[in-house]
């Protein structure tokens, strides 16, 4: 088990998992594949980006969805919305 002993630990950790699961969203977006496991539509079982977006409960997951979707809608990137394949 993880054990944080100073807040500094805890913010960190907290940032680490938010930039992930952020990323998550990015490549959700994204046709490529995953530039850390190198899966196309999906993540390795040990991909630490899927890792940290599994931390997350659904409330957060969907906050991460909507908060990227809205960046990605207002810098003109609505084309990948349209695309199935898309991970």
């Amino acid at each position: 088990m993880l054990r944080l002993d100073r807040p500094e630990q805890q913010q960190r950790v907290e940032l680490i998992i938010t930039l992930l699961a952020k990323l998550y969203v990015v490549l959700e977006l994204s046709p490529d594949s995953c530039p850390v496991c190198n899966k196309i539509l999906s993540h390795d079982a040990e991909c630490p980006i899927l890792l940290g977006w599994s931390l997350l409960d659904e409330a957060e997951q969907q906050e991460a969805r909507t908060a990227i979707r809205a960046l990605a809608l207002s810098m003109g990137c609505d084309d990948s919305f349209a695309d199935p394949l898309t991970h």
